[in-house]
């Protein structure tokens, strides 16, 4: 007993000296930021019921034994899966999911800061310079890729190199390049959105056709029913946006903000940014700028000699005559016709964030968002802005 009263005082001292220690947190010098999405899909039929699924691990700078099999790398981004409809502009911090939607996903990483009050936490940080990039197959379980057995790892389907700029934001893709060959390639798109000058009052938006070479020309028709549904886009289509409240199952256009012109979505593979276009974040003045929900925002993609007062359906619509996009709160619509693509992004008001912030919840903030048509699929990435934390 004494000698436990003598050893107290030193086990006190010890708890003490750790419960005050520093923690010394990982940094990367002059890193770029980075965020990877499987874009690739495979319709399984008999002519490549063999091919290997798109389901990858992607490696920076790995390490390859003397068969070519990764045994390591820089950076890992394990248990890729095809991307989700709408890339949230914040990571889950709480999720524990072993499969990915991107990198790096919900996965412990040094993640990207605020950047010019751009909230980048979900792209990660990365070391810049040049980089050998591999995309490589593996099974569909739990066991981390490195754990696998030799004739578990896949194989090579990505194969490149990068040089990534120092600061610079990145969003990388897997894709299919060719309709015919099913060829991959890796697409690199250094983004532009924080070093523009983007008001507060003003959303945001940029289109993307990223489909394969000559998957309009050779990919078949989807129809229902008898009838076309208009789920494929030309090379170039006009852009038209409507912002509607939800009352009921019907939505209706605020005044003023039905079929207003946009801009273009064109199709093409060189990784450019594309323009951005925008609309105003408190379009109706009864939400004293604050949404109580019952949002969406509908973009037509039309092709030459179409309007949206002319717009004739279904009966007599060509392939790609026109085709249709809603996001947020779209009520009981049907996913045919002329309003064949539904993603819901905020399930209250689209490509706005409402959240709680300061004393008011939900608060509305103005994003940028990029959606990207790949293959008969709409996805849409959204980036949030720095707003004050929640007051309770």
């Amino acid at each position: 007993m004494k000698r436990l009263y003598f050893l107290l005082p030193v086990l006190c001292a010890v708890v003490l000296l750790y419960s005050c220690r520093k923690t010394e947190y990982a940094t990367l010098n002059s890193p770029a930021y980075l965020r990877v999405f499987n874009c690739i899909e495979y319709n399984q039929n008999l002519g490549n019921k063999d091919a290997p699924q798109p389901f990858f691990t992607f490696m920076i700078d790995p390490v390859l034994d003397e068969a070519g099999i990764p045994v390591s790398a820089a950076v890992t981004g394990d248990f890729l899966d095809q991307r989700a409809q709408w890339a949230m502009p914040y990571p889950d911090a709480a999720s524990n999911v072993i499969w990915q939607k991107e990198f790096p996903g919900t996965k412990r990483v040094l993640a990207a800061p605020i950047v010019n009050g751009y909230d980048l936490s979900s792209w990660a940080q990365v070391p810049s310079g040049k980089h050998h990039i591999i995309f490589r197959t593996r099974p569909l379980n739990n066991t981390p890729y490195f754990e696998l057995g030799p004739l578990e790892k896949g194989v090579t389907l990505i194969d490149t190199t990068i040089d990534l700029s120092a600061g610079e934001v990145y969003t990388m893709h897997a894709l299919i390049e060719e309709y015919v060959s099913q060829r991959p390639f890796m697409y690199l798109r250094q983004e532009t959105f924080p070093k523009q000058p983007f008001a507060d009052s003003l959303v945001y938006v940029n289109f993307y056709n990223l489909s394969s070479i000559n998957w309009f020309q050779l990919s078949p028709n989807e129809i229902t029913n008898q009838y076309l549904v208009s789920t494929k886009l030309q090379d170039t289509m006009q852009v038209y946006y409507s912002l509607n409240r939800r009352n009921g199952s019907t939505l209706t256009a605020i005044p003023g903000y039905r079929g207003v012109p946009m801009g273009q979505i064109i199709h093409s593979l060189d990784p450019k940014v594309a323009p951005y276009y925008s609309f105003p974040l408190f379009p109706d003045s009864s939400s004293n700028k604050i949404f109580a929900g019952n949002m969406s925002q509908q973009f037509g993609f039309l092709g030459a000699g179409y309007s949206p007062e002319a717009l004739t359906y279904p009966d007599n619509l060509p392939v790609g005559g026109y085709s249709g996009l809603i996001l947020g709160d779209y009520g009981n619509q049907d996913k045919t016709g002329q309003l064949p693509f539904l993603v819901r992004a905020d399930l209250r008001t689209g490509l706005i964030v409402s959240i709680h912030s300061g004393t008011t919840n939900p608060r509305s903030f103005a994003t940028v968002n990029t959606i990207e048509y790949i293959n008969r699929k709409f996805y849409v990435t959204t980036i949030q802005r720095k707003f004050a934390p929640p007051v309770y």
